[in-house]
């Protein structure tokens, strides 16, 4: 038979082995002061669906020929044309307009 010391020391180490490998896996997870988010790359983290989009289109960019890669690029410049547009225009709808001016008539009280 094994010494039960021995069995109780392995439990023991097997006990603060698993402690250490728990607070090093909580610490790693925790930010740094413990509210804020951790920091990302912001472009990636703003628009993910945009940051797939230019990654492929950068991926893309490289296998190209030259005479694709300007048309490629045409079609992004007119699809970002087209983004600003509608984006004044929703601007516009949200200012406030002027007020239009109300006729007021005094009316006499005898």
């Amino acid at each position: 038979m094994s010494d039960p010391l021995e069995a109780v020391r392995q439990a023991e180490r097997l006990v603060r082995e698993a402690t250490e490998r728990a607070e090093s896996m909580a610490r790693a997870s925790l930010p740094p002061r413990g509210y804020e988010a951790p920091d990302r790359d912001h472009d990636s983290a703003a628009f993910p669906d945009l940051s797939a989009l230019t990654g492929l289109l950068e991926v893309a960019r490289g296998a190209l020929p030259p005479d694709l890669q300007r048309q490629v690029a045409q079609a992004l410049r007119e699809l970002l044309i087209a983004l600003r547009a509608v984006l004044d225009y929703s601007i516009e709808r949200l200012e406030p307009g002027e007020t239009p001016s109300v006729e007021v008539e005094d009316i006499p009280i005898e």
